[in-house]
């Protein structure tokens, strides 16, 4: 036998060789010492070969190096140190493995032996198992052989282990040629399997010991293939290698029970290890057996088994593992491998690993993907892996079995090949695959909102893993239903994505929704339509990770099965599923889905019966305040105060739902009583409310920032619930008023546009005059906002944005329309008539609690709007958010004008009276006022709202009168920003109150005089005056000094105006021109009404002070008294006026003088009327003579009949024309006059027709020289005027030639300029809801009311004739514009109104009737009323409509300011029930209440720019009294006429009061005269001159 016959492993064997050499050599010397006979020894190289020398017969022995094979083998021996032992021993190694030797290699090993006795060292028994290798190798004799290797194998296994297993398993290897032969044994022999068995489990014992030995140190465990194994890791990978070859060599040598018992240890090697190695030796076992042999069948399962557990342990065994496999299946054994695989999966209740497991899924997976295009040698089929995967996770709730089992139903789904494997049974089958993934996907819950991250968000995770995988299916499994390639029933793929509801997307959602729409499974047709349509609400609304367009989209299909139901269904189911549509609205999260769910339920609110409607007012209810719990406490609002203008913005916490575990299975349809035909015919578009919508989430302001809270969106969900109320059921309106009282009282609980949406609804209530309650527009508080900040003209872009409120607000309320008529199913009531509502409605046994009481019977609710006063006035006392007091106090006072809405709440009024008197006394609560609004502003704000709470004076004693004029005093002393409110208020006090005026009446004045230098004031305390002058109980009691304190006043706004006017002139400023121009218009009136106010006895004594004043408030100062010491008029001519050139100041002082001079000693009204004259009318007209004179500011014209003297005299004023007819007494005739030419004369005058005095200059020739005459005008000129010797002080200017054409015009135009102030003011009826131009001005009638209110703004003139009364265009000859007018005047003014109901209306058919249609009316009497109307400047309209007044409701180029006067309560419709409300019949007829007022407000067209010039005390919203009101009104309309007047003027023009404009007359006549007399002068001079030169 050869050497290279046998395998050995050179790498260890040159290692090994090299140290045995280097123990040889020092060895081979101790052995020497001791031999007899010489030997030679080379020490120089350790690798000194050894020689063996042969000599054949001659008896010697065997030489070995030159020594004796003896010698060496007796040094082996027990007695010989171990160094000399090892050494021998691996010489005689040394030597068989190179040449053969003469001795029997088998005696040569029973010689050395005894070398591995356990009592040796290691050394000694591994250099005998490395001579028992060599001698196994090398002993070539074939005879013995059997024996010999019986020795050895005897030797061997008798061998015990220990840490040369090593060279044992070597020895045992060269024995059977590495496994390829084996030894033939005898039956007292140890069985080899016996043998390995024991061997592999000992040395699998202490590969485990070290192991563990080596975890401490950090040693490897042999599970990286890079690091060094252990020795006892070597010594079983040997082991386990060298058996496999056995096997592989010499499997049909062997007991099947013997290769299942190694088996057995190789497998529970596999099952308990955690090396690589380990395993891989089972797995090539296994693969062994498979190939070279049979597997037993017994340990095909637990074979199986460690092969699916190793390839999940050990990703990268997976090929090997699945080799295996392949060749199992590709045997005898197909069929038991696959049912091997099977138990794995659905036996897990015995020892069954999970990884074992893990491994069978994806085994049975790849074994599905490898048949397409195979062989096939096993049966199996799909349904049946599905139950095996469906059955472990069942019996193992393990999240990496479902992830094994979703990874492989991925790759299956998405393999085109395995994917059309799944048949339509297959699917319909319990064990679907649908339903094996829904399985797999129950551990892969989606990341919690809200919640911070954790493993659950690692990717490597198996619950992400799963998410991942699930996705990928979800993907493919709905492009596959939606290509069509879906080979399964529809509905299983339906349930399956229901299944797996919380991990779909939106488009298979969506997907899911359609088919349930489609198939009607959620229609009553279906026979589980109650049970698909929960599982829609479960899977997709309930659940609220989903987003909102896909919940919104189950909403609106479960609204429309919800009209079905109730169409087709009992009320009960209808109710019921209506229940499960509102289950989860209290933990709602998302805005958009509360919103649209809410918006279903008011829709809903108006259909459902009472006891419906409250469970659904109170789920609301608890959804409001469950989801206002969750607030976080740095959004809770302060419960004083909030800053304003911050950005509120309310977090939500995150609220999520758990997904269902397990969702109910689509129940199709079926036969039903209700079939789907039936249902069609039933469509949503034809069921109530389908197309429309409240849109909860969407208001007015809410489009600019608006983070809808669950607050908000349900404050306006009760608020289109009230108003639908309305109109169909008071009961459920006065719930809605209940839960909106309830919020209201609480408005630090609540962010405030919650408040705020509810206060535009409450804040809009009214009442008509039958107490039916009506939602109007807001109206008449443009100034409010303006004053808080918030009226949008004046608003910055910022303010706008960051605004909850302003005004102008929608007509709408949050989008729903309101309600055109009053509700006639909603009445108001109060405190005050509480008790007597009580008695009546528990009578009939009706519900009655705080907030409302509801007669059932009648079908009517009656709101206690006491309740609701009560919480504002509470909010104000308090304070409370800016936002939302400002929205309170903007809105109140135009609330509290519909004096019907609180006439039954007296108590709240009277608290509300006595908190504003505070408050404006300085006591204001905490508030946070933003940035440019003032406290000042607030104040205001509370003294425009006191102007309503006037309105209520029957509830007032004259103590509350009293304190109310005191507080707004106490207010005009302490802001100026607050002083022109407080004038104006004070001023309707004046009216209402005029006892507490009286008696602050001195304070008042001492106020307005510490305020003449507040130029914003001047003009709101003249107009005060103008219109107290008209109020004679006020003035009754006045004395001189009180009379001087108003003189006084004007006085100083008329040095004010004169400076206002000259700074205007200096810088071109409109504005100041047209106010100092209003200003002195205004203090001059002031002195004219008040001087005529006083008694005549009182004017002498006051008039000097009067006119010193008026000369010295323009800068004047001429004495100008003499007059009213006894004089007739100036002393002098060299004041203002004469002496050159007159200003405009100076032409009002001196036409006020002249004023002053005419009622000094008379109290005759002035009157516009033309001289007339008789001289001269029967007689010749060279009987007569008249000359004109220019005597200071008068024109003084005299006629007379020169024979006999009668004579008249015209003086011709400023202020007036006076005439006086003169007749001399008779002793007075010349002795050759005729006394009956006298007498006669005189009758003349008195009968004779009347001509101007103008025509009657001598049109025949003068009076000739020789005619007789008695008398000339000039006689009585001097006698009346002056005297001749003071001609030259008061130089008269007598006019050459009175007939001069030129001076007839002056003198004519003169005549017709008036006396008096004249005013032409509109007055118009609107009637109930009407709005257009047309049917205003066909308003022939009005209400007896309006007719009331005509009779007091004047007399009923008649027209026709008038030549008295200034018609203001009016014809007074045809009767055009009907026969009657109104008209008023006093001493100086006269104002005609032009009142369109007097004016004739023709309608275009005689013969109309009502049932005829429309009434017509001619456009011509139309448009001749509006020629009028338009033609005024200022209009008064009494507005009944009901709506709020639009300014170019009749357009005009002149209409510069309106008046509008509306009742404080809307009339009842004329459409209304006849039966009134229970709360009214209690209170009495609306036409006797004791609210008798009216809201009064002034308006000015855009154009004019009157902001800082006019603000008329009715600006803002007025309450004045049906008694009070004609002359409030008239007032108004005076001054407004006379800003008009001043504003058209200006700037081209000046404005010049009539007065004024006839003293320039005057003087300009005098001027003309004084040219004409110096022309004449002149030329006669120079004639003189000329005659002179010629004489000479």
């Amino acid at each position: 036998m050869s050497h290279s016959a046998w395998p050995t492993d050179k790498s260890k064997t040159s290692s090994t060789g090299a140290s045995n050499a280097y123990r040889f050599g020092n060895v081979f010397r101790t052995l020497t010492k001791g031999l007899k006979s010489s030997y030679t020894a080379s020490t120089s190289s350790s690798n000194a070969p050894s020689t063996l020398s042969s000599q054949p017969g001659d008896g010697r022995t065997t030489k070995v190096s030159g020594l004796d094979m003896d010698v060496i083998l007796a040094r082996i021996g027990r007695s010989s140190a171990n160094e000399d032992r090892i050494a021998a021993a691996d010489l005689i190694a040394d030597a068989i493995s190179r040449t053969a030797i003469s001795k029997s290699i088998v005696e040569i090993w029973y010689t050395a032996q005894d070398m591995l006795l356990p009592t040796n060292s290691l050394d000694v028994r591994r250099a005998g198992l490395n001579l028992l290798n060599t001698c196994i190798v090398y002993d070539a004799d074939e005879d013995s052989a059997s024996v010999n290797r019986l020795v050895y194998y005897r030797t061997l296994v008798e061998y015990p282990l220990g840490e040369d297993f090593d060279m044992q398993l070597k020895a045992f290897k060269a024995l059977t040629k590495d496994g390829r032969e084996l030894p033939v044994l005898g039956p007292s022999e140890s069985p080899m399997v016996l043998i390995l068995s024991t061997w592999l489990r000992v040395i699998f014992r202490d590969a485990t010991l070290a192991r563990s030995a080596a975890k401490p140190a950090g040693q490897n465990m042999g599970g990286d293939s890079e690091s060094k194994p252990l020795p006892s890791e070597e010594n079983l990978h040997n082991l386990c290698s060298y058996i496999i070859n056995i096997f592989k060599f010499n499997f049909y040598a062997f007991d099947e029970k013997d290769i299942i018992s190694l088996l057995k240890d190789i497998l529970n090697i596999c099952r308990r290890t955690s090396n690589k190695k380990d395993i891989i030796e089972g797995i090539v076992m296994i693969n062994t057996l498979t190939v070279y042999g049979n597997l037993p069948l017994s340990m095909l399962e637990q074979s199986i088994e460690t092969l699916c557990g190793a390839s999940s342990v050990v990703p990268e065994l997976f090929n090997s593992c699945w080799d295996a496999i392949l060749h199992l299946v590709n045997s005898h054994l197909a069929n038991n491998t696959i049912v091997a695989l099977y138990n794995i999966l659905r036996e897990p209740e015995n020892v069954r690993g999970r990884s074992a497991m893990k491994g069978a899924i994806v085994f049975l997976q790849k074994l599905l993907e490898h048949e397409p295009g195979q062989t096939k040698t096993y049966n199996l089929t799909v349904n049946s892996v599905m139950r095996s995967y469906n059955t472990v996770m069942t019996i193992r709730d393990n999240i990496q079995i479902d992830l094994a089992v979703c990874s492989s139903m991925k790759r299956l789904m998405l393999n085109n090949e395995t994917y059309s494997l799944m048949t339509y049974e297959d699917y319909k089958s319990p064990d679907s695959p649908l339903v094996v993934i829904a399985q797999s996907a129950k551990h892969a819950v989606l990341p919690t909102p809200g919640v911070e991250m954790t493993a659950w968000e690692d990717d490597k995770h198996p619950a992400n893993s799963i998410r991942h995988l699930l996705q990928k299916i979800l993907e493919g499994l709905r492009a596959s239903y939606q290509c069509g390639s879906f080979n399964g029933p529809p509905e299983a793929l339906i349930q399956f994505f229901l299944d797996v509801s919380p991990h779909i997307d939106e488009d298979t959602a969506n997907i899911v929704v359609e088919y349930y729409e489609h198939e009607y499974l959620c229609f009553p047709s279906s026979s589980g339509w109650r049970e698909n349509s929960e599982v829609l609400l479960d899977a997709f609304y309930r659940n609220q990770s989903r987003s909102s367009s896909l919940r919104a989209k189950v909403i609106r299909h479960m609204k429309t099965v919800y009209w079905i139901s109730k169409e087709v269904c009992d009320e009960r189911a209808a109710d019921e599923f209506l229940e499960k549509i509102f289950k989860t609205v209290r933990i709602e999260s998302d805005m958009i889905i509360l919103a649209q769910v809410i918006d279903f339920g008011v829709v809903v609110a108006s259909l459902i019966g009472i006891d419906g409607f409250k469970k659904l007012v109170k789920t609301f209810r608890e959804c409001m305040r469950a989801q206002n719990q969750t607030m976080s406490n740095s959004t809770k609002l302060n419960r004083r105060t909030v800053m304003d203008g911050e950005d509120m913005e309310i977090k939500l916490s995150a609220l999520s739902m758990t997904p269902p575990t397990a969702v109910p299975t689509v129940i199709r349809p079926t036969t039903s009583e209700v079939s789907h035909s039936q249902l069609r015919a039933v469509s949503p578009a034809s069921l109530p409310f389908s197309q429309t919508g409240v849109q909860l989430n969407r208001g007015p302001e809410e489009s600019k920032k608006e983070k809808a809270t669950s607050s908000r969106i349900i404050a306006r969900a009760f608020v289109i619930m009230f108003i639908h109320g309305l109109e169909r059921s008071g009961e459920k309106s006065a719930i809605i008023y209940k839960e909106l009282l309830e919020i209201s009282s609480r408005p630090s609980d609540w962010d405030p546009e919650t408040i705020i949406t509810i206060y535009r609804l409450l804040f809009r209530i009214r009442v008509n005059k039958a107490s039916r309650l009506v939602l109007i527009q807001p109206m008449d508080m443009d100034g409010l906002a303006d004053t808080v900040g918030r009226f949008v003209p004046n608003m910055t872009p910022e303010a706008l944005n960051a605004a909850v409120w302003k005004y102008p607000e929608p007509d709408t309320i949050l989008g729903t329309p309101l309600p055109e008529r009053a509700s006639f199913y909603v009445t108001v009531c109060g405190n005050d008539t509480k008790m007597q509502l009580e008695e009546k409605y528990r009578s009939e046994g009706d519900q009655v609690i705080e907030e409302y009481y509801v007669n059932r019977k009648r079908g009517i609710a009656s709101l206690n709007m006491s309740t609701w006063l009560a919480i504002i006035v509470q909010q104000i006392k308090d304070g409370t958010n800016w936002e939302i007091y400002s929205f309170i106090v903007a809105h109140l006072g135009p609330q509290l004008s519909n004096l019907q809405l609180f006439m039954a709440s007296r108590t709240e009024i009277q608290w509300l009276r006595s908190m504003i008197c505070d408050q404006l006394t300085g006591q204001l609560p905490l508030l946070n006022i933003p940035k440019g609004v003032t406290k000042a502003d607030v104040q205001v704000v509370l003294v425009r709202t006191m102007s309503s709470i006037i309105g209520y004076q029957s509830f007032y004693s004259k103590m509350d009168q009293d304190n109310i004029v005191k507080a707004v005093l106490v207010g005009l002393m302490s802001w100026e920003r607050i002083a022109a409110s407080c004038v104006h208020c004070l001023l309707v006090c004046s009216y209402e109150f005029p006892l507490s005026i009286k008696k602050f009446l001195s304070q008042i004045f001492t106020n307005f005089q510490t305020k003449i230098t507040n130029s914003g004031l001047s003009v709101h305390i003249l107009e005060f005056l103008t219109a107290m002058a008209r109020i004679p109980s006020l003035t009754s009691n006045f004395t001189q000094d009180d009379f001087k304190r108003v003189f006084a006043m004007s006085f100083k706004y008329m040095e004010h105006a004169n400076d206002l006017s000259s700074s205007s002139s200096a810088t071109s400023s409109n504005s100041n021109k047209v106010l100092s121009q209003y200003l002195i218009a205004l203090a001059y009136s002031v002195v004219s009404t008040w001087y005529l106010t006083m008694r005549m006895a009182d004017r002498r004594d006051l008039a000097p002070f009067i006119i010193r004043g008026l000369l010295l408030a323009n800068g004047s100062r001429t004495s100008s008294t003499s007059a009213y010491s006894g004089g007739s008029g100036p002393t002098a001519q060299s004041g203002p006026g004469f002496s050159g050139a007159m200003t405009p100041n100076d032409e009002r002082s001196w036409a006020s003088v002249d004023l002053i001079s005419r009622f000094t000693y008379s109290d005759i009204e002035l009157k516009m009327h033309t001289v007339f004259s008789g001289l001269g009318r029967d007689r010749p007209r060279s009987e007569v003579v008249g000359n004109i004179w220019i005597h200071g500011i008068s024109i003084v014209s005299i006629e007379t009949f020169v024979k006999t003297g009668i004579s008249q005299v015209v003086v011709r004023r400023p202020t007036g024309t006076t005439s006086f007819n003169i007749f001399p007494d008779s002793r007075m005739l010349p002795g050759w006059a005729d006394p009956e030419l006298l007498l006669s004369g005189g009758a003349s005058l008195s009968s004779t027709t009347e001509r101007p005095c103008v025509d009657s200059a001598p049109t025949e020739d003068p009076i000739s020289a020789n005619d007789q005459l008695a008398f000339l005008p000039d006689y009585f000129f001097t006698e009346l005027v002056a005297a001749p010797e003071f001609q030259s002080v008061l130089a008269p200017t007598l006019i050459p030639n009175p007939s001069d054409p030129a001076t007839v015009r002056a003198i004519s135009m003169f005549d017709r300029t008036p006396v008096v102030e004249f005013h032409k003011i509109g007055i118009v009826y609107i009637g109930l809801n009407q709005t257009c131009e047309r049917e205003i001005l066909s308003n022939s009638v009005g209400s007896k009311a309006y007719l009331d209110f005509l009779d007091g703004m004047g007399m009923l003139i008649r027209l026709r004739g008038n030549k008295q009364v200034y018609t203001g265009g009016l014809d007074t000859e045809h009767d055009i514009d009907g026969e009657f007018a109104y008209a008023w005047s006093d001493k100086i003014t006269q104002a005609i109104f032009h009142c369109t109901t007097l004016m004739p209306s023709r309608r275009l058919s005689s013969d109309w009737s009502p049932q005829s249609g429309e009434l017509m009316y001619d456009d011509e009497s139309l448009s001749n009323k509006k020629r009028h109307i338009g033609n005024n400047y200022v209009n008064i309209y009494w507005n009944e409509s009901g709506k709020p007044f639009n300014f170019e409701t009749i357009r005009s180029q002149f209409n510069f300011i309106n008046i509008v006067i509306s009742p404080h309560t809307k009339a009842a419709s004329t459409f209304s029930p006849s039966s009134s409300s229970v709360a009214s019949s209690l209170l009495g007829d609306p036409a006797e209440s004791p609210f008798d007022f009216y809201k009064v407000r002034v308006l000015v067209q855009p154009s004019v720019d009157a902001s800082a010039v006019f603000s008329s005390p009715a600006s803002h919203l007025k309450m004045v009294g049906k008694k009070s009101l004609p002359l409030f009104v008239r007032n108004l309309a005076f001054n407004a006429d006379i800003f008009a007047v001043v504003w058209h003027a200006l700037p081209d023009d000046e404005y010049l009061s009539n007065w004024q404009y006839r003293l320039r007359q005057i003087r300009n006549l005098k001027d003309r005269t004084n040219t004409a007399i110096e022309k004449a002068t002149n030329a006669a001079m120079e004639r003189a001159r000329e005659n002179d030169l010629k004489s000479d």
